[in-house]
């Protein structure tokens, strides 16, 4: 070959071979370009390029047959353990001549070749390194390996293709790798907004702190309790940020954490007007490797609506025993009522002739009888117990005046005038006859406690309109002071003195016109009275 020709064909090499390094978006023109530039260089007939799988370079080999122009001939994959060539070829080899008695013709590497025309070729290993590659073949080159300084060049060839292909390989793995990393680090972002929003949006309270007390995390809703960011908080001791103490709380639980125990306590948060928050507070080890805990997790939950719930049903059971006593009593009473009731009637009977002072006081008798008998049936009806699907049409204002006579004596016995303003046209009412005169009655006890003098009024009306049932209950008492209105439908808050009231009445109250899907509402001025207005729905008796 001419030396020119040499040197074109060298120049020719290295420009085509750095011009597809710098654009690697297509490795096969690579590959192809350098294969066909070496097999010009030694004039070979064919030449076959095979590289190791890149996932699995001990395992698979992929052969591409040159062809005419810019592309493969053919192309196809084969097993390394099927190919004593390929076998042959380790990080330390160089190029390597064989001739015809020295090819296996079951070697794959000549599978679509005709093994009969072959008189020699030349295996140039693709080494980088101690990264085997894989391997050139060249069928039938027109190749002087005596000329040592070709043969060189040959070499250097070869070497710079390996090297080619590896770059351009690494990056393309570099270029996966890169858009592995950032899905992985999309997923992570996601993963961590996901969390952080979860974080802040239980609704319980959470933070994370080590062995110093130090807050290492924590969520919006316990932050916002002592109106900061969590990041403000972050690094400080909890004790400091979150209670205002100097030195950690007399009753905190959490070195029993650091021991490995969950802890469980209780922390009442008083607010203004008496009003208080109920924390259960709950602290849990975070194990980490070997077992060790270095940081503990602090729920709080706000618990006071399930804790008042619980003293309710308990004082509830109270009052239910107390109620079935009082139920017990008065039918005790029924018995010797009846007695008087019949022997003041037959009494009237047997001496209708007696003196007129007589009479009276016969009749008398008999009147307060009776009407202590329906102060006792009304008590009975009262404290039956009632399911509560046991609903019924009844009379909604003859319901209010059983009420009025169950306090029909305190009314009288403290000169209080009742002033009934009741809408004798009103349809009657679908509901829990009992448990609606309860209400009545214990707005009328209310109001009989409100009212000082012995010139007190207490106004009842009811009125039908719009479908609906408005029934008001209105003294010219005391009224409610501005301190006590946000809390009278509180459990267990009274204003009365010790053993003078439960502060259950008007909680259990709402709670009956809330079942019956109604409204109570009120209008007070200190010193001019109280007005309490409820709301019920006229509804179908199906729709219960």
């Amino acid at each position: 070959m001419p030396e020119t020709l040499f040197d074109e064909v060298g120049f020719v090499f290295f420009e085509a071979l750095i011009s597809e390094q710098n654009h690697p978006g297509d490795k096969n023109a690579l590959q192809i370009s350098a294969t066909s530039h070496i097999s010009k260089y030694i004039n070979a007939e064919e030449a076959s390029l095979i590289l190791f799988d890149f996932d699995h370079p001990e395992l698979l080999a992929h052969k591409k047959n040159l062809g005419d122009g810019q592309s493969w001939r053919s192309e196809n994959a084969f097993l390394l353990k099927s190919s004593p060539l390929c076998g042959a070829v380790t990080e330390t080899s160089r190029l390597i001549e064989m001739n015809a008695r020295q090819i296996s013709e079951a070697d794959p590497v000549f599978a679509d070749t005709l093994v009969e025309s072959i008189k020699n070729i030349i295996v140039a290993p693709l080494c980088v390194e101690k990264n085997v590659l894989g391997s050139i073949v060249f069928i039938n080159p027109a190749f002087d390996f005596t000329d040592q300084k070709r043969s060189r060049f040959l070499q250097l060839m070869v070497n710079a293709t390996a090297n080619a292909i590896f770059a351009v390989e690494h990056n393309h793995q570099l270029i996966i790798s890169k858009a592995e990393l950032e899905a992985s680090q999309w997923e992570i972002v996601n993963s961590r907004n996901t969390l952080r929003t979860f974080f802040d949006n239980i609704p319980i309270c959470v933070y994370i702190v080590d062995r110093s007390y130090t807050i290492m995390a924590i969520n919006s809703r316990r932050s916002e309790r002592v109106n900061k960011l969590p990041h403000e908080l972050v690094g400080g001791k909890c004790y400091e940020k979150l209670f205002g103490n100097a030195t950690p709380c007399a009753l905190c639980r959490v070195q029993e954490a650091f021991q490995g125990i969950p802890a469980v306590r209780n922390l009442r948060e008083w607010g203004p007007k008496e009003t208080f928050v109920h924390w259960e507070i709950t602290t849990i080890p975070i194990r980490e490797s070997a077992n060790q805990v270095n940081r503990a997790i602090v729920f709080d939950e706000d618990i006071t609506e399930k804790w008042i719930l619980e003293a309710n049903l308990i004082q509830s059971e109270k009052l239910a025993s107390i109620g079935q006593l009082a139920a017990n009593v008065a039918h005790e009473i029924n018995n010797p009522l009846a007695a008087i009731i019949a022997n003041a009637q037959l009494l009237l009977r047997d001496l209708p002739n007696a003196d007129e002072d007589t009479l009276d006081s016969l009749k008398l008798i008999e009147t307060a009888g009776v009407r202590a008998a329906k102060i006792v049936g009304s008590l009975l009806d009262s404290a039956r117990r009632e399911k509560r699907d046991e609903f019924e049409e009844f009379s909604l204002n003859q319901s209010i005046r059983d009420a009025i006579a169950v306090a029909n004596y305190e009314i009288k016995n403290r000169s209080i005038m009742i002033k009934l303003a009741l809408d004798e046209n009103i349809p009657p009412l679908y509901g829990h006859k009992n448990q609606l005169k309860g209400v009545w009655l214990n707005l009328i006890i209310n109001a009989l406690g409100a009212v000082e003098s012995n010139k007190g009024i207490i106004s009842i009306s009811s009125l039908y309109e719009n479908n609906e049932y408005r029934i008001a209950f209105s003294d010219n008492g005391n009224g409610i002071q501005p301190e006590h209105q946000e809390r009278i439908f509180e459990p267990f808050f009274t204003t009365k003195e010790s053993g003078k009231g439960t502060g259950l009445g008007l909680y259990v109250s709402s709670q009956i016109i809330k079942e019956h899907n109604g409204e109570i509402h009120f209008e007070t001025k200190a010193g001019k009275g109280t007005k309490f207005i409820i709301i019920l729905p006229d509804s179908d008796q199906n729709e219960q």
